[in-house]
């Protein structure tokens, strides 16, 4: 009986999941959502603001560590923190501390793109201590971030992952609101957190983080002192792959036919689209500007899109790929236990990867720039990477050159002249990283053999490039 009733549930569970798209295509990988596998629990999730606000810290650090992980002596911590208690939206996060041990290191926050990518993608695929197999038992990475650097996976916007709202407004509808949340977020971390106020804290994401990364920073530098006494020392900004300014990063047709996607018919309605969503753009008619974006390219709302009809390939992240790599989603199975879900804290909470309710309110931000806030940070001298996948095709390489190409700061003319070196991990290595262009506190890099998802594709040489930009070390 009990089996019959575990099926019907997984049933009802794969139904929504497919009536809310989480097979879709978007800026980010999607994967299966792990409530198809859920057991359910008793314990509750753990939301630490009471413990913030009555200055219970001990009591909220010692219920946030993370325990029971199978197999894994690592140390972490996690909960939720509410960031608006008028929606009652809270923020889940998990936190790693250095493998050193040490907390006079510098800290880094992961933020997943999307919008509506969990950053636990990152955290078990991309860059994380964590990695998970075929058969859903977790195991340690080789080339985690956390290795010399404490490092914080927020879900980010609300509503993503298991971050969530009470209210229809507490949504996110643009990068103020992503920001406000975020801060709040962030202000209570170090509050509870302590011994991590003041040291160096590095922004860092991919994707549509190219926007949420700027706002945050931007956020932080506006606020002055008073983020500077939450404990908040920005230094600076990694964002790979970033959909940062749209106007100036739309033009995949000739990039599709020189790599071969695309036959010259083909190009030219991708150009002519172009042209169409970039006069929206500038006529700030943002929704009509994604709906072009949407039905050329992303597919999220079509469900085939021109670039799916026509080169026939469902995987735009990576040039040699047509379809997902299978082990994007191991870890959901991993995530869905009642040994992890009790051991991290979030009780029977949803978790929605990939969410169209997220995206749906952002719809008129997925086209505006941030670039006035980077220029300003650029000036105000943060130093930002911005580094590219080779093999990407959602956002190649040539696309963030042109808009970094258009940004209009005091180390403007010093890019424009900047000559590219050849990056190699170590000196006498025969294989060839990728390619770094510098100018200033302003950092472009390009990682060969790697698309969009770089950090899967490319572990090591992702290690050695944020270890480089975070150390202030050469390429």
């Amino acid at each position: 009986m009990m089996i019959k009733i575990n099926s019907i549930i997984f049933m009802i569970f794969l139904i929504v999941g497919l009536s809310n798209g989480f097979l879709r295509n978007n800026l980010y990988p999607s994967t299966a959502p792990a409530n198809l596998f859920l057991q359910s629990i008793e314990s509750k999730p753990l939301f630490l603001t009471p413990y913030i606000e009555s200055g219970q810290l001990k009591e909220g650090r010692s219920l946030s560590k993370v325990v029971g992980l199978p197999d894994l002596q690592l140390e972490s911590y996690s909960g939720f923190l509410t960031v608006n208690k008028t929606y009652d939206s809270n923020m889940f996060f998990w936190f790693f501390p250095a493998l050193s041990g040490k907390t006079d290191v510098p800290v880094l926050l992961w933020l997943q793109g999307g919008p509506g990518g969990s950053s636990l993608f990152g955290l078990f695929v991309e860059n994380g201590p964590i990695k998970v197999s075929v058969n859903g038992m977790p195991y340690m990475s080789d080339y985690t971030w956390n290795r010399e650097f404490a490092v914080l996976y927020i879900d980010n916007p609300v509503g993503t992952g298991f971050s969530f709202t009470k209210d229809d407004r507490g949504y996110a509808t643009n990068e103020v609101d992503v920001a406000e949340n975020l801060y709040e977020a962030l202000r209570q971390f170090f509050t509870l957190y302590y011994e991590y106020k003041g040291n160096p804290f590095f922004l860092t994401g991919e994707s549509y983080a190219g926007k949420y990364v700027p706002a945050i920073g931007y956020k932080i530098h506006t606020m002055g002192e008073a983020a500077k006494k939450s404990g908040i020392n920005l230094q600076g900004f990694a964002i790979g792959d970033g959909f940062s300014d749209p106007r100036h990063m739309f033009d995949y047709g000739d990039y599709l036919y020189q790599v071969g996607l695309v036959d010259e018919i083909q190009r030219d309605h991708f150009k002519q689209e172009q042209r169409l969503a970039i006069k929206y753009v500038e006529n700030g008619q943002m929704k009509k500007a994604a709906e072009i974006f949407d039905r050329l390219l992303d597919g999220d709302f079509d469900k085939k899109s021109y670039f799916l009809n026509a080169t026939g390939l469902n995987f735009y992240y990576n040039i040699l790929y047509d379809r997902q790599p299978d082990d994007f989603n191991y870890y959901s199975k991993f995530l869905a236990s009642a040994k992890t879900r009790e051991s991290i804290h979030v009780g029977n909470l949803h978790y929605g990867d990939d969410s169209v309710l997220v995206e749906e309110h952002l719809i008129n931000d997925m086209m505006a720039s941030v670039s006035p806030w980077i220029e300003q940070l650029l000036d105000a001298n943060y130093r930002l990477l911005f580094y590219s996948g080779q093999l990407d095709i959602i956002v190649a390489a040539p696309l963030t050159e042109n808009f970094l190409k258009h940004l209009k700061w005091k180390g403007s003319n010093e890019y424009h002249s900047a000559q590219r070196s050849i990056y190699r991990v170590s000196p006498n290595d025969p294989s060839v990283a990728g390619y770094v262009r510098q100018a200033g506190n302003l950092y472009q890099v390009i990682i060969r053999n790697a698309g969009h998802i770089l950090p899967y594709d490319q572990p090591k040489v992702a290690l050695d490039m944020i270890t480089r930009f975070v150390k202030n070390e050469s390429f």
